[in-house]
């Protein structure tokens, strides 16, 4: 069951395109930027290092496995309930972590030699800068909006 947080506007008896489109934009927002910031740094890889083979796939997944399991430790993620939605909302709908993650990810992979030390040092590196940076975004972005006067950050 899906529930809606507040009354969509209705055309007949469903939900309007417009307020279905709103709501999935929210939804995606996170992940389209996350997906945006893995293909940009495995596209530079292959462009720089050429296409790896079995195991250098493997250490790239390998190495952003480890990544995302380090950001979970780091920020204590493991004893915390999941509450969700986060409920993303006004210009942090506009992620641009993945224009930041991209560039930060090809300065580390960029002057390895070995091609696949580079996709392990690229599934590594893409998982232990967009946690940190999307939230980082979001915090600016929050605080800039209650210091404007706009207690949630709306």
């Amino acid at each position: 069951m899906v529930h809606f947080a507040e009354e969509p506007e209705v055309i007949g008896t469903g939900r309007s395109w417009r307020s279905t489109a709103v709501g999935l934009a929210q939804m995606l927002i996170v992940p389209q930027g996350f997906t945006l910031a893995v293909a940009g740094s495995v596209t530079i890889c292959v462009g720089r290092h050429g296409f790896p083979g079995p195991v250098g796939v493997w250490l790239f997944v390998a190495g952003a496995a480890v990544g995302y399991w380090l950001v979970v430790a780091v920020v204590g993620a493991l004893g915390e309930p999941v509450h969700q939605p986060v409920g993303i909302v006004g210009l942090g709908l506009l992620n641009v972590t993945a224009v930041f993650v991209v560039p930060l990810v090809t300065l580390v992979n960029w002057w390895i030699p070995n091609e696949n030390t580079a996709f392990l040092v690229t599934g590594l590196a893409v998982h232990l800068t967009y946690i940190p940076l999307a939230a980082a975004g979001l915090g600016i972005l929050w605080r800039t909006a209650n210091r404007g006067g706009h207690p949630h950050g709306e």
